[in-house]
C-alpha cells in the first residue's frame, strides 16, 4: 500500500496536466449535475407563479355561486318569519336582520385551514358579495343614458375597499314585512309605500347617470323599491383584485346599441340586511383569491389534485347556514398548461442532456488514454517486476480519485453557490458519479491492452495469424455493434407507437425520450465508422497520383492508424447532433409562438369591443399607418343546407379585398380571399371550416335560399373566435343575399410596411381615440409575451447551454485526441524531416488526423440534428409552450446552422492549431527509439 501511494504521489508531481484536465471535466460536470436539476426546478416554480400572477382573478380564484344569501341560518329567511297579519294593520315595515357574514366568513377560513398543503398555503381571506338581477331605472332627464340599469349589491368587506368622496355609506333602511304590500288593491292588501333603499354609487357610476347624492329613483317595472342615492364614493385602490369579482362597480359597463342607444349598467352598494330583504333571486359569489409564488415546481401536481378534490365536492360552511360552498376554479386549467409546459420543457432538456452525457463519456476515455499514454513506461516497468494488473489499475484509479473527487465537491459547491435551493439524494449522487468518472476512465484505460503500443488497423501475432485477443475482439464488435442498433430501432419503434404524450401523465424525465436519441446517435456514428474505411481508400487511390506528399500520407494515416479510433468520432458527433438539435428545436417552438400569436390575432392590429361602424371604420383607415382595415362581423348561427339535410354555422362577414391585402403575411390565413367579392355564377363564394368535411369547388350547399360556391376550407379564421363550424364571406354580398345588416365588433388593421415600434405605438393610440373602450391585439406583442415567459426564456437558456457545452466538449475531444496521436506522430515526422519533409507541411498531417472524422461528424451530427427534434415532435406534447392547440411544425433556421457549422470548423482548426504546432523536437532520439 506504501508503494502505491508513493507511486500516485510521483504521477501527481509530473505530467500532471492531463489528470488536471480530467479533474476539470469532474468540476465542470458535477456543477452542472448541482445547479441544472435546482435551476429547472426554479424555472418551473418561476413558470407557476408567471402564469397564476398573468392570469385575471377571475379565472384563478377558487370561486363560488348559490342563489342563497349567508348567514341567516339553516332556513334562509330574511323576514325571520314575520307577515303583515302578525305585526298588525298599523306596522308594516321593520328593520331587516342582518345576515351574520363574519361568521360564515370564519367558517370558510376554518375549511380552508382544514385543507392540505400546498393548497392551504395559496389560499388567500375569503369573503363575498350578493347581488341581485340586473333592474331597470327611470331615466334622468337631460342625461344621454338611453337606457339605465342597476344591479343592487352589498358586500361583507366593501366599506373597507372604497373611500366616500361625498355624502355617506348607506345605513339600514326599514323594509316592508310583507312583500305583497306593494300590490296595490289587491283583496284586501293594504298598498303601501315603502321607505327609499339607500344606496352608494362609485364617482365614475354616478356621473354616467346623472345621479346626485339624495336623488330618488324609481323602478317602475319591478317590485323593487325607489333608490334614494346618499353616498358616491371612489375606489381605495383601482387595480384591487376585488374588483374583479364586483364587475360595474367601480366603471359602470356602457354600451352603444344603434336601435337603442347608451346602455349603461351600474353596481348600487346597499346595506347588507336592507338589500338581502329586499332581492328576488338573489346571487351570492364567495370566493378565495389566489396567491401562488411560494409553491415549488415539484408541489404543481399535488396542488392540482387537491384542488381537483376541492372542486369536486359541496361543503357544508356552518352546520346551521343554507348556504353550501361547490368551488370552480380555472386554477385547474392554468395547473395542467403549466404542468404541460413543464413536461415538454423536461422532455427538450433530457434529449439535450443525453448527447453532452454521452460527449463527456467520450472525453473522459480519450482522457484517461492520454495519462496512460504519459504513465506507460512507470506501469510497464512495475508490471515487468512482477505487479498485477488490478494493481496498476489501482495506481491510475487512486490517481482519478485523489483529483477527482475533490474536483466534484468542489463543483458541487460552485452549483449551490450559482442557484442555491433544495438539494436532493438525485443530485448528491450525480455530483458523487463525476468525481468518480475520472478514476474508472483511467482504470479501464490501464487495462493490459492499453499498456501495450500497437497500430489499431493490426491485431496479428508475429506470424501473421490473428492472435487470440484479437479473434475475440473480432467475434464480439459485430455482436456489440448489433445489439446497440437493436437498441435504437427498439427505443425509437416504441417511442413512435406510443405517440404524443404532454400535460400530467408526462412529468419527470422519460428514460425512453432520453434514451433513444442516444442510442440513434451511437447507432448512426458507428455506421459511418464502419463506412469512413470505404471511402478513405477511395480518397487514397485519387491522392496516390498526386506528387505531394502529405494529402495522400494524411488520407493512408486516417485509415489505417486513426487518432483516437471511435471515441472522438462519437464525441464529436454527438456534440454536432446536440447543437444543431438545440437550434432547430428553438426555431421549431420560436415559430409555433409566432404563429400562434398571429393566428389569434389574424392582422397587425386587431381592434375588439363595441361596435365597428362605417363612420368607426373610416376613422381608422384615415389613420397614419394604416394600410388596410377590414371588419370582421358575426352574423350568428345559420342553417347550413346539403340536399335535404343541414346543420347550424357559424357566418363570419368580412371585407374580402382588405382582409386580403390584411392577412397577406399571416400565417395559417386561408387562401383566395380577395375573390370572395365576386360571386361565382350568381352563387355566394365561400371559405368553409375543414370541419364541415366539404372541398374545394364543392357545390350543392346553401344559406337559406342563396347557392354556395366553396373556394377553399381553412382550419381556422386568423383574428376571429375561436369556432368549429363556420363559413366565411363577403361581407356587402352576405348583407344582400341575406337580407340583415351587420353589426362588426371586430376590426382586423394592416399597417404601413417597415412601420417601428414607436410608428406602431402611435397607430394604437390613434386607434384608441376612435374607440376609447375597445381592446387592441398586437400579435408582436403576444409573441414577445410568450417568449419573455420562464419556461420559454429557461428554454431558451438551455438552448444556448447546450450549444455551449457542445463546443467545449468538441474542442476538448480535438485536442485530446491529437495530443494522444502526438507520439506516434512524432515518430513519422522524424522519419520523415531526415527525408527532407519541410516544416510547413507538418500542419497538414495533424489537420489530416482531425478534420475527415470531424467532416464525417459535420454531415452525420447534421442528419442527427434533424431526426432527433423530429423524434421530439412525435413524442412530447410541444402545444403548451407554443400557445397553440396543434403541434409546431419542424422549423429550420438556415443563418443559425450556417453559424454553428462555421464555429465547429473554427473550434476543430483552433483545437488542431493549438494541439499540433510545431515544435523543436528530438527526431535523433526519436529515431533511436525506433531502431531500439
Amino acid at each position: 500500500m506504501r508503494g502505491l501511494l508513493l507511486l500516485v504521489r510521483r504521477h501527481l508531481r509530473s505530467s500532471a496536466g492531463a489528470t488536471l484536465a480530467l479533474a476539470l471535466v469532474a468540476l465542470l460536470g458535477a456543477a452542472v449535475v448541482s445547479a441544472g436539476p435546482r435551476a429547472l426546478a426554479e424555472v418551473h416554480s418561476r413558470q407557476l407563479a408567471h402564469a397564476t400572477a398573468e392570469a385575471s382573478p377571475i379565472a384563478r380564484d377558487v370561486v363560488a355561486t348559490t342563489s342563497v344569501v349567508p348567514g341567516f341560518g339553516a332556513e334562509y329567511d330574511p323576514y325571520r318569519g314575520l307577515t303583515f297579519d302578525d305585526r298588525g294593520t298599523g306596522d308594516v315595515s321593520v328593520d331587516a336582520p342582518r345576515p351574520a357574514w363574519d361568521e360564515y366568513l370564519d367558517g370558510l377560513r376554518a375549511l380552508r385551514d382544514a385543507q392540505p398543503a400546498p393548497l392551504r398555503d395559496v389560499l388567500g381571506e375569503p369573503d363575498l358579495t350578493v347581488s341581485g338581477p340586473r333592474t331597470a331605472v327611470e331615466r334622468v332627464e337631460g342625461n344621454d343614458v338611453a337606457s339605465p340599469w342597476v344591479v343592487l349589491r352589498a358586500g361583507a368587506t366593501t366599506p373597507d375597499h372604497v373611500r366616500v368622496v361625498e355624502g355617506r355609506w348607506p345605513e339600514p333602511t326599514p323594509v316592508l314585512v310583507d312583500r305583497r304590500l306593494l300590490f296595490a288593491g289587491s283583496d284586501g292588501v293594504v298598498d303601501v309605500v315603502p321607505e327609499p333603499i339607500e344606496v352608494a354609487l362609485s364617482a365614475a357610476s354616478a356621473a354616467e347617470l346623472g345621479w346626485t347624492v339624495g336623488s330618488v329613483h324609481v323602478a317602475p317595472a319591478s317590485q323593487l323599491a325607489p333608490l334614494v342615492l346618499v353616498g358616491i364614493w371612489e375606489p381605495v385602490d383601482p387595480v384591487d383584485e376585488y374588483w374583479a369579482h364586483n364587475p360595474t362597480a367601480v366603471v359602470p359597463e356602457v354600451v352603444v346599441d344603434p336601435n337603442i342607444g347608451k346602455i349603461v349598467t351600474a353596481a348600487a352598494y346597499g346595506d347588507p340586511g336592507t338589500i338581502s330583504a329586499w332581492l328576488v333571486g338573489p346571487s351570492t359569489r364567495l370566493w378565495f383569491p389566489v396567491a401562488a409564488e411560494g409553491v415549488r415546481s415539484d408541489e404543481a401536481p399535488a396542488l392540482l389534485a387537491q384542488l381537483r378534490g376541492l372542486t369536486s365536492r359541496t361543503e357544508t360552511v356552518r352546520p346551521d347556514d343554507a348556504a353550501t360552498f361547490h368551488p370552480a376554479s380555472g386554477l385547474t386549467t392554468i395547473l395542467e398548461n403549466v404542468l404541460g409546459r413543464r413536461s415538454g420543457v423536461d422532455a427538450i432538456v433530457a434529449v439535450l442532456a443525453a448527447g453532452p452525457l454521452g460527449a463527456v463519456a467520450a472525453v473522459l476515455v480519450l482522457g484517461g488514454r492520454l495519462v496512460v499514454e504519459r504513465r506507460r513506461t512507470a506501469l510497464a516497468l512495475v508490471r515487468a517486476r512482477g505487479a498485477s494488473g488490478a494493481w496498476a489499475r489501482a495506481v491510475v484509479g487512486a490517481e482519478g480519485l485523489v483529483t477527482g473527487v475533490p474536483a466534484a465537491a468542489a463543483g458541487f459547491g460552485l452549483g449551490l453557490l450559482l442557484v442555491p435551493g433544495h438539494v436532493t439524494g438525485t443530485q448528491v449522487g450525480l455530483a458523487a458519479a463525476a468525481g468518480l468518472a475520472p478514476a474508472v476512465a483511467l482504470a479501464g484505460a490501464a487495462s493490459a491492452r492499453g499498456l501495450r503500443s500497437e497500430r489499431t488497423d493490426l491485431g496479428r501475432t508475429d506470424l501473421g495469424r490473428p492472435g487470440a485477443r484479437a479473434r475475440d475482439r473480432r467475434r464480439l464488435r459485430p455482436v456489440l455493434e448489433t445489439l446497440l442498433a437493436a437498441g435504437a430501432v427498439a427505443s425509437v419503434t416504441l417511442l413512435l407507437q406510443r405517440g404524443v404524450v404532454g400535460g400530467t401523465d408526462a412529468l419527470g424525465v422519460d428514460p425512453l425520450l432520453a434514451a433513444a436519441p442516444l442510442l440513434l446517435s451511437a447507432a448512426v456514428t458507428l455506421l459511418a465508422v464502419r463506412a469512413f474505411p470505404w471511402l478513405s481508400r477511395g480518397l487514397e487511390r485519387a491522392l496516390a497520383r498526386r506528387a505531394d506528399l502529405v494529402p495522400f500520407l494524411g488520407a493512408v494515416r486516417a485509415t489505417r492508424d486513426p487518432a483516437g479510433g471511435v471515441v472522438p468520432a462519437l464525441a464529436l458527433v454527438l456534440a454536432v447532433a446536440v447543437a444543431t438539435s438545440s437550434a432547430v428545436l428553438q426555431a421549431t417552438v420560436s415559430a409555433g409562438i409566432t404563429r400562434e400569436a398571429w393566428a389569434q390575432v389574424g392582422a397587425d392590429l386587431r381592434v375588439a369591443g363595441p361596435v365597428v361602424g362605417e363612420q368607426e371604420l373610416a376613422a381608422l383607415r384615415d389613420v397614419d399607418g394604416v394600410r388596410a382595415v377590414s371588419p370582421l362581423a358575426d352574423l350568428g348561427q345559420l342553417a347550413l343546407r346539403s340536399g335535404a339535410s343541414g346543420e347550424q354555422v357559424t357566418v363570419y362577414g368580412v371585407d374580402a379585398a382588405a382582409l386580403a391585402d390584411v392577412q397577406a403575411d399571416v400565417p395559417g390565413a386561408p387562401e383566395r380571399l380577395a375573390e370572395l367579392g365576386t360571386p361565382v355564377a350568381g352563387r355566394l363564394p365561400v371559405v368553409a371550416s375543414e370541419a364541415l368535411g366539404v372541398a374545394p369547388g364543392t357545390t350543392g350547399l346553401a344559406l337559406g335560399a342563396t347557392e354556395l360556391s366553396v373556394l377553399g376550407t381553412t382550419e381556422r379564421v386568423p383574428g376571429a373566435p375561436p369556432g368549429s363550424r363556420f363559413v366565411l364571406a363577403d361581407v356587402g354580398l352576405l348583407t344582400d343575399v341575406l337580407d340583415r345588416d351587420a353589426y362588426p365588433r371586430i376590426a382586423l388593421l394592416g399597417l404601413e410596411r417597415g412601420l417601428d415600434d414607436a410608428g406602431r405605438a402611435a397607430v394604437e393610440r390613434a386607434v384608441l381615440d376612435v374607440l376609447p373602450t375597445a381592446v387592441v391585439d398586437d400579435p408582436v406583442e403576444g409573441q414577445a409575451e410568450l417568449l419573455a415567459a420562464p419556461s420559454a426564456a429557461g428554454l431558451a437558456a438551455a438552448f444556448t447551454l447546450a450549444v455551449v457545452l457542445s463546443g467545449l466538449l468538441a474542442a476538448a475531444a480535438v485536442v485530446l485526441t491529437l495530443v494522444l496521436a502526438a507520439p506516434a506522430r512524432g515518430r513519422l515526422l522524424a522519419v520523415l524531416r531526415t527525408l527532407g519533409l519541410p516544416r510547413r507541411a507538418e500542419r497538414g498531417l495533424v489537420l489530416w488526423e482531425i478534420v475527415p472524422w470531424a467532416a464525417v461528424a459535420l454531415v452525420v451530427g447534421a442528419v442527427l440534428g434533424w431526426a432527433v427534434p423530429r423524434l421530439v415532435l412525435a413524442a412530447v406534447d410541444l402545444t403548451p409552450l407554443t400557445g397553440g392547440t396543434e403541434q409546431p411544425a419542424l422549423a429550420v433556421d438556415p443563418l443559425v446552422l450556417g453559424a454553428l457549422g462555421g464555429g465547429f470548423a473554427v473550434v476543430v482548426l483552433a483545437g488542431a492549431a493549438l494541439a499540433g504546432r510545431p515544435g523543436r523536437d528530438d527526431d535523433a532520439g526519436r529515431l533511436r527509439e525506433q531502431a531500439d
